[in-house]
């Protein structure tokens, strides 16, 4: 048996039919690296819009307790209410991009200016929550 050459195949030349097999889970391979289909997108996108109804919800109720309860004008309560929707808005973008392909959308070309309108967002949010009307 010690006599037998065994020679493994090479790692980067794959036969054709090992490349298009199914896991053994039955789901398709992933395919690291490649191209983001339009299915996915639109779930994404669907996803998005989903979560943006939500959070518009969620605006309202704290626009009408911080004026309830916390006695701000309503003025400032609203403006607290949308900068929160907005941040809370592009994080779920983000997350939208890096679930679609971190590779390519959490470089800094999307990152930087999303990174800097919730940074605004929060500054807004922190300024309605302080003034005194």
């Amino acid at each position: 048996m010690a006599d037998q050459n065994l020679k493994l195949p090479d790692l980067d030349k794959a036969p054709s039919d090992l490349q298009n097999a199914q896991t053994s889970t039955g789901m398709p391979p992933i395919n690291v690296g490649g191209t983001t289909s339009t299915k996915e997108m639109v779930i994404a996108c669907g996803a998005v819009l989903v979560v943006a109804i939500i959070f518009f919800f969620i605006k309202n109720a704290v626009s009408k307790m911080l004026v309830s309860s916390q006695r701000k004008s309503p003025r400032s309560a609203d403006m607290a209410g949308w900068a929160l929707f907005c941040t809370l808005l592009l994080a779920a973008i983000i997350a939208a991009l890096a679930v679609l392909d971190s590779a390519r959308f959490m470089s800094l070309a999307f990152l930087i200016p999303i990174g800097l309108a919730m940074l605004v967002s929060i500054v807004m949010f922190i300024v309605a929550l302080l003034s005194k009307r």
